[in-house]
């Protein structure tokens, strides 16, 4: 089975492209792939199964139990694209506790009016722009009554532009989006190594100094969870806050 993952910066949906066959030795790879798309918190998860096919309709069980987890444990909505017939057909048992759709596109209106709590900003590569980063996150959490969680996540905002001016050194985006359960801050930028924090901590009367993970280690300290996922051309980092519920 092959899968592969689109993030867009346009609309903040994931895409999940599933093509194969599903059976016992490739289902546990699918829903890995599918848990860490939702596990990000993009605005949804459209998972485009174009291509699938199994080796018994009991099979396709696995999509209401990932549909479930991703609402009730992130607050992200999983939409399923089938186009074919038969496949439908196979679904039926399971319309109920899954959004089903027939064409990608219809997946992606319906997508945008579930989660419109979504930002994003382009900023260059110059300290001014990680006070432009902390603006725009003060703005976000103010229009979406989430002035408890507006120090911690511009904080964040703050160490993540940080990172992409310093290290990274190209122009990058800022994107916010709340789920309902999770605040999700993400820098976007043009560099594919992946950050890392140094393997122990310095002394407390240790200045830290550039490069050895200090960023880091406030955006670990801060995020209820948070991670960075290559891109082509590029990177995400991300940080998630629990916004209650």
């Amino acid at each position: 089975m092959k899968t592969s993952v689109e993030r867009s910066l346009d609309t903040g949906i994931t895409t999940v492209r599933v093509a194969g066959e599903l059976n016992q030795t490739s289902s546990p790879a699918m829903r890995s792939v599918i848990g860490k798309a939702v596990a990000e918190c993009p605005t949804a998860v459209i998972v485009d199964l174009g291509e699938l096919s199994h080796d018994g309709a009991g099979r396709l069980s696995v999509f209401p139990t990932l549909s479930q987890n991703a609402l009730n444990t992130w607050g992200v909505p999983l939409l399923l694209c089938v186009g074919d017939p038969a496949l439908r057909h196979d679904f039926a048992a399971y319309r109920t506790f899954v959004a089903l759709y027939e064409h990608r596109s219809e997946a992606q209106v319906v997508a945008r009016a579930y989660v419109p709590r979504w930002m994003r900003r382009w900023f260059p590569p110059v300290a001014a722009s990680v006070g432009g980063a902390r603006l725009m996150i003060g703005e976000a959490c103010a229009g979406w009554g989430l002035d408890h969680l507006r120090d911690p996540s511009q904080l964040i905002a703050s160490e993540l532009a940080t990172n992409a001016i310093t290290h990274a050194g190209t122009a990058f985006d800022v994107l916010t989006a709340y789920t309902g359960r999770y605040l999700r801050i993400s820098v976007q930028d043009g560099d594919s190594r992946l950050p890392r924090v140094a393997g122990r901590p310095p002394p407390t009367s240790t200045i830290m100094l550039p490069g050895t993970g200090r960023g880091l280690r406030i955006v670990a300290a801060m995020a209820t969870h948070w991670g960075a996922t290559t891109t082509d051309g590029g990177k995400i980092v991300w940080a998630l806050l629990r916004a209650g519920g």
